[in-house]
């Protein structure tokens, strides 16, 4: 593995990173992180956002401990005591901590924990799933100094370790914040015996319980890489992440049991290595429009899309092309419906389509095409469908539409789809739990056998192209519902039209779209909100009269 060993605390001040990288301004200026100069270089005005899986952390530690020389017990007193800052500003009035600790260095990060909580007067207890626990290297300075420091402050139980799960539960009763400091990012297996027994018991007791969890490092039982969850793995409030984001963190199952994110990298962040995945954070607006410009400047979208009794889904992916900036968008649907889909948005152009030869007419005027919302699948959507392979411009496929590909459908398109876990599955032959047990793995599986942009919707939405990988961190549940998927494949072909590469314009719409929903839930709330709530907010993001609520990360 080669690591560059200039540090991004370097690079956070504007400066032009094709100076200093040229590796790292080619992905930032290809996933869209960063908008290239009127002279094509690339701006950077902030630091670019990674997350490193697990083989990379251990190296960069590795590194770290034997050619730098850092001590590891400095390390970890540094890593215990950022947990206990975060933990004391999220919950100032906490009188009585307990700190759920493992057998490994993640439990000696516990234990420095412990020692801070003492020193500020707290109650503190320490359990496990077993007892006693031989803390080996750096861990066991810190059961030494925390035996020392309970000594001194009266509470020479607090360096004792509880593993009867009988006295744990008022234990909890009593506690105003449970610190899950047990497993790190080397567990790769299930809970197993007296570690299953006692995550269940905790999650027992926390489901009537209302005691806030703060995760030290990553929720024990989360795979750092894939997102995979055990059963019983702790949903914390809370997350600080050491020396570098964790993929599991952002994506699928981890997302939901990490809560608010915060990184902390104890002053050795990673430095970037081909390894590393882009994190999308902040939405990307589009540029101001030339005071010369016509709507031809901007591109038209073709959307093929809308069976019988489905004009809905051709309605909200037309308008969010329209939303996004397109300059004019046709819509190509069923004759049945066609006469009445713009009465109430007469700025889509919208054509009856009975058979290829009519789509072919209008596929002339597309610079993107986006096909799939509502298209069904019946004699109707097999004639239209035909007209697609004699249109090699740039396209996006969504919904219906993927079941029809090939796996050489794309080949020759600027192409990208947007599967959920479920149309994946089918596109892989695989489940739909092995989808989401390897998310990251999936999205690049789905990219190469379709020789297209991937994008796997879904918590933490990735976008796989080329071995260039993405990850979403910004999103709602208030976006699981209908037709939400259809706006972003509008989204998506409005910035193709654009003449924005396929990788690029996913990245951007991607992000647009996740941000677009946080504001809806945030004036709205998450239950209720309709597919067609997306269009204001994405009109102020393209506009940049907002960047949307605060990010669950915090970098």
């Amino acid at each position: 593995m080669k690591m560059s060993l200039m540090p991004f605390w370097l690079m956070a001040h504007a400066v032009r990173v094709s100076a200093l990288n040229p590796q790292l301004s080619a992905l930032c200026s290809r996933s869209g992180l960063f908008p290239a100069s009127s002279n094509g270089g690339t701006i950077m005005t902030a630091p670019a956002l990674f997350a490193h899986r697990v083989a990379d952390i251990q190296a960069h530690e590795a590194y770290l401990f034997e050619q730098v020389g850092v001590d590891p017990y400095a390390l970890m007193k540094q890593a215990g005591q950022a947990v206990f800052e975060r933990l004391t500003e999220c919950w100032p009035h906490a009188k009585r901590v307990l700190i759920a600790v493992g057998p490994g260095q993640n439990g000696g990060d516990g234990l420095v924990i412990a020692a801070e909580a003492l020193k500020k007067g707290m109650s503190v207890h320490l359990i496990s799933y077993k007892s006693p626990i031989v803390f080996t290297k750096a861990a066991a300075k810190a059961h030494v100094e925390l035996k020392e420091i309970a000594y001194e402050h009266n509470q020479p139980q607090a360096a004792e370790i509880i593993s009867d799960l009988e006295s744990l539960t008022p234990l909890l009763a009593q506690a105003d914040v449970l610190v899950d400091a047990v497993f790190g990012i080397g567990l790769d297996r299930p809970f197993e015996g007296a570690a299953y027994r006692f995550f269940d018991h905790l999650n027992q007791c926390l489901a009537t319980q209302n005691i806030p969890v703060l995760a030290v490092d990553l929720p024990s039982g989360l795979h750092a890489d894939s997102g995979a969850v055990n059963p019983g793995t702790l949903t914390a409030e809370q997350t600080v992440s050491f020396l570098g984001l964790k993929p599991g963190l952002l994506t699928g199952a981890g997302r939901a049991c990490s809560g608010v994110i915060t990184l902390a990298e104890l002053g050795y962040p990673l430095s970037y290595s081909e390894q590393a995945i882009s994190v999308l954070n902040t939405p990307q607006a589009r540029p101001p429009k030339p005071v010369s410009a016509h709507k031809g400047s901007f591109g038209t979208v073709v959307v093929l899309a809308g069976n019988r009794g489905m004009s809905g889904a051709a309605r909200l992916a037309g308008e969010a092309a329209l939303r996004t900036g397109a300059g004019k968008v046709i819509v190509a649907t069923h004759p049945s419906h066609a006469a009445s889909l713009n009465l109430t948005r007469p700025e889509l152009m919208v054509y009856p389509v009975a058979d290829s030869k009519d789509v072919l007419r209008l596929l002339g005027h597309a610079d993107a095409l986006v096909v799939g919302p509502g298209l069904g699948r019946d004699r109707w959507t097999n004639d239209v469908w035909r007209s697609l392979r004699h249109f090699d411009g740039p396209v996006v496929v969504d919904a219906d539409g993927l079941s029809r590909l090939g796996t050489r459908s794309l080949q020759n398109n600027p192409a990208v789809i947007t599967p959920h876990p479920g149309e994946a599955a089918g596109m892989l032959d695989c489940s739909i739990a092995e989808i989401e047990d390897n998310r990251l793995q999936s999205a690049l599986e789905l990219s190469a056998r379709y020789f297209c942009t991937a994008v796997l919707k879904g918590a933490g939405s990735l976008i796989a192209s080329d071995k260039q990988l993405n990850i979403c961190a910004r999103g709602t549940p208030a976006l699981a519902t209908a037709g939400s998927g259809d706006v972003l494949s509008g989204v998506i072909g409005a910035l193709l039209a654009a003449g924005i590469e396929p990788h690029q314009a996913a990245v951007q719409g991607v992000v647009l779209h996740a941000v677009a929903g946080e504001i809806c839930a945030q004036q709205q709330g998450e239950w209720g909100v309709l597919a067609a709530d997306l269009f204001g907010p994405l009109g102020q993001l393209v506009n940049q009269r907002t960047v949307g609520p605060e990010s669950r990360l915090r970098v």
